[in-house]
C-alpha cells in the first residue's frame, strides 16, 4: 500500500494529471447561532460539506455574514459534522472546533478575557453592525475576522484549538 502512495505523490509532483487533485471539506463547518430571541440555536453552515479548498496561490474561499448583535458578547462555538439532519442539524459525526467570546459591547472591549462575563441581551445603538468575514486557504486553514466598522473594532482568529497565536486582535 505505501508503494502505490508513494506512486501516486510521484505522478502527481509530475504534473501529468488532467485534471489536478483538489482537496475539500470533508464534513460540514459552521457555528452555533441563537435563534428566535434566544428560544433555539441553530447551526449556520459556513464552508458546506464537499466544498473545494482553493489551490496554492488562488485566493482563499471567502464568506461574509453581518448582523445587528442583540448581545454583550458574540459567543461563538465553531463545529464540523458529518451530516445535517431535520433543519440542518448536525447529525453523525461531531468534532469541535473552537469556542471564542468577541464584546460588541464597547464597556468589555477593553477586557483581557471575557471567559468569566455572563452573555446577556443588549440593547446597542441601532448603528451597531457587526461583520464576520471567515477564509479558508489552500492549506483548510479556516480564520475569521470579526469587526465593528463603525469603531473599526477588529478581532481576527485562527481557528481550531490545535492552532499556535490562536487570535491577534487589531484596533484601527
Amino acid at each position: 500500500m505505501r508503494s502505490a502512495t508513494a506512486i501516486g505523490l510521484a505522478i502527481r509532483a509530475e504534473g501529468h494529471e488532467d485534471r489536478p487533485f483538489r482537496d475539500q471539506f470533508t464534513k460540514n463547518f459552521g457555528v452555533w447561532r441563537e435563534a428566535d430571541d434566544g428560544r433555539n440555536v441553530v447551526f449556520d453552515v459556513i464552508f458546506p460539506r464537499g466544498v473545494k479548498l482553493p489551490s496554492k496561490g488562488e485566493e482563499p474561499l471567502r464568506i461574509v455574514r453581518s448582523y445587528h448583535p442583540v448581545h454583550n458578547i458574540g459567543y461563538f462555538r465553531y463545529l464540523e459534522c458529518v451530516q445535517l439532519g431535520v433543519n440542518n442539524q448536525p447529525e453523525g459525526e461531531i468534532s469541535n472546533w473552537d469556542e471564542i467570546r468577541v464584546a460588541f459591547d464597547p464597556k468589555l472591549r477593553d477586557s483581557a478575557d471575557l471567559t468569566d462575563q455572563p452573555v446577556q441581551r443588549y440593547a446597542p445603538p441601532p448603528e451597531l453592525l457587526i461583520e464576520e468575514e471567515y477564509t479558508c486557504d489552500a492549506n483548510g486553514d479556516v480564520q475569521v475576522r470579526i469587526r465593528d466598522p463603525l469603531t473599526r473594532q477588529t478581532n481576527e482568529y485562527r481557528l481550531g484549538r490545535w492552532s499556535k497565536h490562536r487570535k491577534r486582535m487589531k484596533q484601527k
